[in-house]
């Protein structure tokens, strides 16, 4: 096999993290924005003021799942571009990235029952849960594929 063929090309790697590193600062951008937005809901309708800092919380903890998520994919992608990508590390940091995408599903699932608003709203968190949880079980089973690619190496590199 050429060596070309088992690492990424250099610039998709790149591209790849700068597009993350957008994602990663749009994340925070929103985390600022959902707390000053939030102020100022809660001056326009009092009535919602006790809901104000659970809400914001919630938001403020999916934030984090979705950086937590875009800071191992960044890893990941280095690990690829590497030829380490059928290492134990990699093995474990998508274990976490599939519990903090868990996490991030049962804050939205959580956030349901507080949130006021129209019927479209609650429609959309729970979209979004569904979502969640498919993206969790889709990560799962592609976790046991990377398990299995991995045996294989191991295999093939023994044999050699």
């Amino acid at each position: 096999m050429k060596a070309s063929l088992q690492h990424a090309n250099p610039t998709t790697v790149l591209a790849t993290r700068v597009a993350l590193s957008f994602l990663f600062l749009a994340v925070v951008g929103g985390q600022i924005g959902v707390s000053l937005t939030a102020q100022s809901l809660a001056r326009t309708y009092p009535e919602f003021v006790d809901l104000r800092t659970p809400l914001v919380s919630a938001a403020i903890a999916f934030g984090v799942c979705v950086q937590v998520i875009l800071a191992i994919t960044w890893i990941l992608v280095g690990q690829i571009s590497n030829g380490r990508i059928f290492g134990s590390s990699s093995l474990r940091l998508v274990n976490v990235m599939a519990c903090t995408l868990a996490v991030a599903t049962v804050i939205i699932v959580s956030t349901m029952f507080f949130v006021p608003g129209p019927p479209a709203l609650g429609l959309l968190l729970l979209a979004s849960a569904l979502v969640g949880a498919t993206f969790t079980l889709v990560l799962l089973v592609l976790r046991s594929l990377l398990c299995k690619a991995a045996f294989m190496r191991v295999e093939l590199d023994e044999v050699v």
